[in-house]
């Protein structure tokens, strides 16, 4: 695999298992529990999967992402 942004080979793919323990902040927005399946870190389950670039440190997916279920519980939260 070449990478997206600069054709490096140097791609590293990383596999985590979390048991349901993944926390994620953005922003003022937190989240614990499974791996959120919206944000380009997993599946929605125990795995933390993604790939970057070695040289250039870009991860390697699909951008922009589309707004997530963890900015929009916040947001109805506020309402």
């Amino acid at each position: 695999m070449k990478c997206q942004s600069c054709g490096s080979e140097r791609v590293a793919s990383v596999y985590a298992k979390c048991n349901d323990l993944c926390a994620v902040t953005l922003g003022e927005h937190e989240h614990d529990g499974y791996v959120p399946s919206d944000m380009g870190l997993g599946s929605g389950d125990d795995g933390v999967e993604f790939e970057y670039c070695l040289d250039c440190g870009q991860l390697q997916s699909d951008f922009p992402l589309q707004p997530t279920k963890l900015e929009g519980l916040k947001e109805h939260e506020d309402e």
